[in-house]
């Protein structure tokens, strides 16, 4: 229970600086690693080995992502790292796809209206679709 508004408020946090600035502070991200590592030692120590296994699927795979296309930056990849951290395999897919699909509808809103953008923040998205995942899926997923 700890982790999950652990993993809330690093997104808030994260999220204020993505908008504002376009980038996720490593500082960030690595100290709410700890914090999440360090919870889950005291709380909940036999699942770690599986949130790690997790950690390193979404890290490796939103990496080679962003490898190939010019969209993510490491910001992004380590978000999605720890993500994967906290919600799961099944989670974790769900909230990026939420993601996605609400970056995709931003992008066609500012299309239409004729706004210009240079770059769309995605932790914002993410932060949402993970409210929308604990608010409605709690028991779906």
């Amino acid at each position: 229970m700890v982790l999950k508004y652990l993993c809330l408020l690093y997104l808030a946090v994260i999220s204020f600086f993505d908008l504002r600035t376009g980038r996720i502070p490593n500082f960030i991200t690595f100290g709410f690693s700890a914090l999440m590592l360090f919870t889950t030692v005291f709380t909940t120590p036999s699942k770690i080995l599986a949130r790690l296994l997790c950690t390193a699927f979404f890290f490796l795979l939103f990496l080679c992502i962003a490898m190939f296309t010019k969209g993510l930056g490491m910001g992004d990849v380590k978000l999605a790292a720890v993500i994967g951290y906290c919600k799961g395999y099944l989670n974790t897919s769900f909230i990026f796809i939420l993601a996605c699909l609400g970056g995709i509808l931003f992008f066609l809103f500012c299309h239409f209206h004729k706004r210009e953008l240079k770059k769309i923040p995605f932790a914002p998205f993410v932060t949402i679709g993970y409210l929308i995942s604990e608010i409605f899926c709690r028991r779906i997923l």
